[in-house]
C-alpha cells in the first residue's frame, strides 16, 4: 500500500505503511502530517489512521487537524459527479499551482483517464454536430467544389451530402477509440523529455497531470474565439502541472516539453518538407 503524506502546504512524498510507521516513531512524520492512498475520499491526519492506532503516537489537535486539512485536487480526484466535473475544469484552469501541488502523483490511471474521455468525447461530437449543421445547408457546394478538382481522390467525388456527414462521425468516433492510447503515448514521450531532471513523480505523474490538463482545456478550445485564450493558457498551466507534480523548476519543464518539441518539429519541417515543397514548385 502506497501513502501519500503532506505537511501543508507541501507534499513529503509517497511511502509504504512500513515506512510511514517508522517515521512516525522516529520522528520523521507528525501525528498531523495528513495521509492519503488511492480509494480515500480526503486528506486524514495520520493520527488518525486505524493502521496506525498500535503505534501509541499522541492524537493531532483538532484545531491542527482542521487547520492543515488537504484534500486531492482537482475536484474530480475527490470524487465523480456533476460538480466535481465542472469544478475540475476550474480547479485546473483557474488554480493550477494549488491544484497540482495536492494531485496524487501515484494515484492510479483509471481515474484521470475516465475524465480526459468524459470531457474529449462530448466535446468532439458537439463538434461534429456543429459540422453536420453546416455540412447540411453548404454541403451541395462544397461537393461541387470537390468534383470540379481534378486532384479530389474518386471516392470523395462520389459522396453525397449524407455520406459526407457520416465520414465526419466516424473520423470522430475514430479520434475518441484512439484518444486513449495518444494520451498513454504522449505522457510517456513527456516523461521522456523530463527524465534528464529526475523528475519525482514518475510516468503516472505526467499521466496524470497531461490528462486532467487536456481533459480540462479540450472543450474550452473547442469553443470558437475562446480557443485564442485557451490554447496558450493550456500550455502555460501544463507546464505549471509538469512542474508541480515532478517538483522540477518550470525552466526545466519548458525546455523540455515545448522548446524542444518545438526544436523537433522546425527540424523534420525543414528536412522533409522543404524538400517536397521545392520539388512540388
Amino acid at each position: 500500500m502506497q501513502i501519500h503524506v503532506a505537511r501543508p502546504p507541501a507534499q513529503l512524498g509517497v511511502f509504504s505503511q512500513e515506512e510511514v510507521a517508522a517515521g512516525l516513531q522516529d520522528g520523521r512524520f507528525l501525528p498531523s502530517d495528513q495521509g492519503w492512498r488511492e480509494g480515500m475520499s480526503a486528506w486524514t491526519p495520520l493520527s488518525q489512521w486505524e493502521e496506525f492506532a498500535g503505534l501509541g503516537i499522541p492524537s493531532a489537535p483538532p484545531e491542527s487537524a482542521q487547520a492543515s486539512t488537504v484534500q486531492p485536487m482537482p475536484a474530480w480526484e475527490r470524487g465523480s459527479s456533476i460538480g466535481s466535473f465542472f469544478g475540475t475544469i476550474k480547479d485546473v484552469a483557474l488554480d493550477p499551482v494549488q491544484t497540482f501541488d495536492n494531485l496524487p502523483a501515484q494515484g492510479g490511471f483509471g481515474r484521470p483517464l475516465l475524465y480526459n474521455y468524459l470531457t474529449t468525447f462530448p466535446a468532439l461530437l458537439l463538434l461534429a454536430a456543429l459540422y453536420a449543421l453546416f455540412f447540411a445547408v453548404m454541403g451541395e457546394t462544397i461537393l461541387e467544389g470537390m468534383r470540379a478538382d481534378s486532384d479530389t481522390p474518386q471516392f470523395l467525388q462520389n459522396l453525397s451530402v449524407g455520406g459526407l456527414v457520416g465520414l465526419l462521425f466516424g473520423l470522430v468516433f475514430c479520434l475518441a477509440l484512439f484518444a486513449p492510447l495518444a494520451l498513454f503515448v504522449s505522457s510517456a514521450f513527456t516523461y521522456f523529455l523530463l527524465l534528464p531532471w529526475s523528475p519525482r513523480g514518475g510516468y503516472a505523474g505526467s499521466f496524470r497531470a497531461n490528462a486532467y490538463v487536456n481533459g480540462a482545456f479540450f472543450p474550452l478550445t473547442c469553443i470558437p474565439c475562446l480557443n485564442y485564450v485557451a490554447a496558450p493558457w493550456q500550455m502555460v498551466v501544463n507546464v505549471i502541472a509538469l512542474s508541480r507534480v515532478h517538483q522540477i523548476a518550470w525552466w526545466k519543464v519548458l525546455i523540455s516539453v515545448v522548446v524542444i518539441p518545438c526544436c523537433l518539429c522546425c527540424g523534420v519541417y525543414a528536412a522533409v518538407l522543404l524538400p517536397l515543397l521545392t520539388k512540388m514548385r
